[in-house]
Order: structure tokens, then sequence, then C-alpha cells
């Protein structure tokens, strides 16, 4: 589940439970502007890996489940930099490219090709499946 999904479904659950519960509120729980917040939601903002560390700590995520979301949304920024057609399939360029750490851009390749997302078909193409 994207980290996204595990924001709206935590907004929808506290909604819920008070149905008076608003944007505003889950941003100020959160820490956060609730037009940033409302981007983000709406997934016209990107989420980077320190929003997700900062809001999973926020929400009660226990550690593992933070980092499994930080490594989810660094392979959904180089999926749409393979499907841009505007990449070097080299860790340390995409590392430059997305300022996401060359460790962070292995893992998320790791996750992409175990999970048959992402085939590196030759040395010089890579194609991002689903």
């Amino acid at each position: 589940m994207q980290f996204r999904q595990r924001l709206e479904s935590e907004f929808a659950l506290r909604r819920h439970r008070n149905p008076h519960y608003s944007l505003r509120a889950f941003a100020r729980d959160l820490i956060t502007d609730h037009a940033t917040l409302s981007q983000i939601l709406r997934g016209r903002r990107p989420l980077s890996a320190r929003m997700v560390a900062q809001f999973g700590h926020r929400l009660g995520l226990g550690r593992a489940t933070i980092v499994d979301c930080s490594v989810e949304q660094h392979a959904e920024t180089i999926l749409k930099l393979v499907r841009s057609g505007k990449y070097q399939p080299n860790s340390r360029w995409i590392a430059t490219r997305t300022g996401i750490p060359v460790d962070g851009v292995n893992a998320a390749l790791d996750r992409l090709i175990r999970h048959r997302r992402l085939v590196m078909q030759t040395s010089t193409h890579w194609k991002a499946l689903l």
C-alpha cells in the first residue's frame, strides 16, 4: 500500500469516528500545512521519504512500516522517471536526479524487480510494468 493511501485511510477512519474531523485538524495532528496535506492526498504533490518518516512517526507506525513505506515511495519515483524515458539506467545517476540516496535507489530497484514492476531488458534499457 502506498503511503498516500495510508494517509487517506487514516483520515477516513478519523472522520468515521468523528464526522466533524476536518482536513485542517488532520494536518494539525500531522504538524503540517493543510494545503500541503490536501495536495498530497489528491496526488498533486509527491511525498518525500522525510515526509513519510515524519507522518509515519506522528501516526504511530512502527519503524519497519515507515522504512517499507519509504522504499515504496522511492520505487514510485523511480518508476515515474523510467516511464518518462528520460533516465539513465544507473543507480548513481538516478540518485543524483531524484535526491534519493544511492542505497535507497538500490533498495527500491530491488523491490521493483522482485515484484515484477520493472524489467531490466538490457544494460541500457529498462521497462516499467503495470
